[in-house]
């Protein structure tokens, strides 16, 4: 009876607590749709917004073209009265609803009894009246305007951004304007405006600010949701009144849109794109869209999250309430139904808590390891990466990890000593060390070094680690690589040897040990094999070793250059050996394969220099016809064209001591690929110099703060894919790869 009774009772806490959890669960998940729901409802009604200011502001702008075109034939065929302008103009500012003023302004010297300058202007007045009167003259030449000017260039029709107009609408108005062209009389007296035509002058309608302002500010889905006007290029057209937050806000505001740097993404339709932005004050969501023809210009609504969300905050607010409410129920149900079988409860749980961290701690681990299929290893990357790692316990104190920086393979496996949480942590530790140093370090013992230095500091549990750290040139082939105690890898070509590595003390021990680089060449679809130890010492049924014999014969045996069909082979081979008997050691397994893509190329052009700035002009020449010849779009050319330029003047400067002459080669290749790649390998036999490895320019400090040097490699990596430097036969070879399309 006592027994049923424990079973009762446990089976009552364990649904108490699954409905505590599930209780909490759907909170959550209450909480993350309903915030969901919101934003899309607020994506649709900010994008309902822009559409409608939209529409308004394009509805008065075409209606003032439309005006405006509908009155060009009457100008046009009254071209022989002068005064007619007065009475057109006039009529054009009483018609339209929301023109401010009208205007025609005829080239100089057109009606000479009218004087030089001539130009009719048509201003509605504050009271609804039109005046009437022809301002130009010597005090207003309008020739030197930018809108007649732009027309005589153009002669096309025009929007012109928003400027003050002192003399005709005296005020800040845009303006649509139009080319105004002479018509022909036929024979019968009827005008021909088909052919070509002498240019009389121009037409223009002003469009008041004031009431674009007050139509695209009004009637927002928001209390304190507002929205701007910008031109194509950012410049703002109608910014916030001052009860609004006035220019600071509008330029706050305008430069988030104009930044280039701040996070956007597109909204779910597709229709506006998206800034979400956090100030001290308040947070919020821009949306801005650009109008469609001409003018090309961009709405923007600003939503805040205060007000977007204030519901979803009093809801969480009451839901927080009620769970804590139920939680203190369950609590006092907990309590009683635990007093009987304290000790119980006590111990299962932290059971499961261990148990939870080990696996918590098991997905920390797995994370921790690069992905290989997602995609970073390219087939045009020339290399294809397998690494798999089991563990003997829920975690484990194997690693391995590899990437790929600047044209080179970085990649490492190791070994902690110890198993279980302590290796693990060590584990991660080991892991962030490489992949930090590795991407600012090419040469393998300077990274091991920084590792042990790092790895012997406070190491009062004496552990070490055995690990292989190789750094692969891609172009080249040429591996460096340094061993710490490791087993040593299998290089697979023609056949299967151990690679020759010097063993080294592993890290941890010694933190003033000095560790040795050793270099190979890796010829073309050869297969770097790297293991633990838990490969050699696993064991089967018999307790007799798997060892390294075997390891090589498998594979010998594998002859594939698929490093995931080889690294599953040696899985399951072991698994097959070991007779599903208990894992004693982790086990981690990489496999590199080294094939790199035979390249056809559309273009081969090499140019020599003499390490002279002078040159450049020659270099810049030989870039330029390059970039035609690919036809290469203008705006890439020239980025190329400074990319180029930049890492030439460096070599220039560091790679040849003043009054030292030399040469340097500029070899610029375009595959055939339907992506096409654009290569150029600059080399120099001056003194070895890495422009990869100088400090970056901290662009966060002022010039007068910022030290000279690091910002012409800087710019390179900005205007490059990749930037790749070796040291080969003598010569400084760098080489710059930059995607282009077809």
């Amino acid at each position: 009876m006592n027994r049923l009774e424990t079973i009762r009772r446990r089976r009552g806490l364990l649904i108490i607590i699954m409905a505590a959890l599930l209780l909490e669960i759907l909170s959550g998940a209450q909480y993350f749709f309903t915030r969901r729901l919101m934003g899309e409802e607020l994506e649709k009604r900010a994008e309902g917004e822009l559409t409608l200011k939209t529409v308004l502001v394009k509805s008065t702008l075409n209606a003032s073209e439309d005006l405006l075109k509908s009155f060009m034939w009457k100008i046009q065929a009254h071209l022989d009265i002068p005064d007619s302008a007065y009475v057109t103009m006039s009529r054009i500012a009483r018609i339209g609803a929301h023109v401010q003023g009208c205007g025609v302004a005829f080239v100089p010297d057109y009606y000479p009894q009218k004087g030089k300058l001539y130009e009719v202007y048509a201003r509605r007045e504050a009271d609804g009246k039109v005046e009437v009167e022809q301002i130009g003259g010597p005090d207003h030449d309008y020739t030197q305007s930018r809108t007649y000017q732009q027309i005589l260039a153009s002669q096309e029709a025009v929007w012109i951004e928003p400027y003050e107009d002192k003399e005709g609408a005296k005020t800040t108005i845009i303006t649509y304007a139009m080319p105004l062209f002479e018509g022909r009389r036929n024979t019968d007296g009827s005008l021909d405006w088909n052919s070509k035509r002498p240019l009389a002058g121009l037409a223009a309608v002003d469009v008041s600010l004031e009431w674009l302002s007050d139509t695209i500010n009004s009637h927002h889905t928001y209390p304190s949701s507002f929205a701007l006007l910008l031109t194509e290029g950012g410049k703002p057209i109608i910014q916030l009144s001052d009860d609004q937050g006035g220019k600071e806000t509008s330029a706050y505001i305008i430069g988030l849109i104009n930044d280039s740097t701040v996070a956007r993404h597109q909204s779910t339709s597709g229709q506006s794109t998206m800034i979400h932005f956090d100030t001290d004050e308040r947070d919020g969501t821009i949306f801005y869209a650009s109008m469609e023809g001409n003018p090309h210009w961009q709405v923007a609504v600003v939503c805040y999250d205060d007000e977007v969300y204030a519901s979803l905050a009093k809801l969480r607010l009451w839901m927080l309430l009620l769970m804590l409410l139920a939680f203190g129920i369950l609590l006092h149900v907990i309590w009683r139904y635990a007093r009987g079988e304290k000790k119980l409860q006590v111990k299962t749980l932290e059971q499961e808590r261990i148990n939870g961290e080990l696996r918590i701690a098991s997905d920390i681990q797995q994370a921790l390891l690069p992905t290989m299929d997602d995609g970073r290893w390219k087939k045009e990357d020339g290399i294809s990466v397998e690494g798999r790692l089991i563990p003997a316990k829920a975690v484990g104190g194997d690693l391995y990890n590899a990437f790929v920086r600047d044209g080179k393979l970085f990649f490492c496996i190791g070994d902690v000593s110890g198993k279980g949480i302590p290796a693990a942590l060590i584990m991660a530790i080991i892991q962030a060390l490489f992949r930090n140093i590795a991407e600012r370090e090419n040469n393998p013992a300077h990274i091991m070094s920084q590792i042990n230095e790092t790895a012997c500091r406070n190491n009062k549990s004496n552990f070490f680690v055995t690990l292989f750290i190789g750094v692969l040139d891609l172009p080249t082939g040429r591996l460096r690589y340094c061993n710490a105690g490791h087993e040593v890898p299998l290089l697979v070509d023609q056949t299967t040897k151990q690679l020759s590595a010097k063993p080294n003390l592993p890290i941890g021990l010694f933190a003033d040990f000095t560790y040795e680089m050793q270099e190979t060449v890796m010829e073309a679809g050869s297969t770097l094999f790297l293991y633990t130890d838990g490969l050699t010492e696993a064991r089967d049924a018999q307790h007799r070793l798997y060892g390294k014999e075997r390891v090589m014969k498998m594979i010998a045996d594998c002859k594939t250059t698929d490093t995931k069909t080889l690294v599953d082979a040696v899985v399951a081979e072991v698994k097959l050996f070991s007779e599903n008997t208990e894992q004693s050691d982790d086990l981690t397994l990489l496999a590199v394969n080294y094939t790199p893509a035979k390249e056809q190329y559309v273009l081969d052009e090499t140019l020599t220099l003499k390490n002279d700035v002078k040159e450049v002009t020659t270099l810049n020449a030989f870039v330029k016809d390059v970039t035609a010849r690919l036809g290469i779009e203008k705006s890439l050319a020239s980025r190329l064209q400074l990319a180029l330029e930049e890492a030439v003047v460096n070599v220039m400067e560091y790679a040849y001591p003043p009054r030292t002459t030399g040469e340097i080669s500029i070899r610029v290749m375009c595959s055939a690929a339907h992506h096409q790649k654009l290569t150029a390998v600059i080399a120099d036999s001056g003194v070895a110099f890495n422009p990869t490895e100088a400090a970056v320019a901290d662009t966060t400090l002022s010039a007068e703060e910022r030290p000279i040097g690091g910002l012409g490699i800087l710019l390179v990596r900005e205007l490059m894919d990749s930037i790749n430097y070796e040291r080969i036969d003598g010569k400084n070879v760098l080489t710059l790869t930059k995607m282009i399309t077809s």
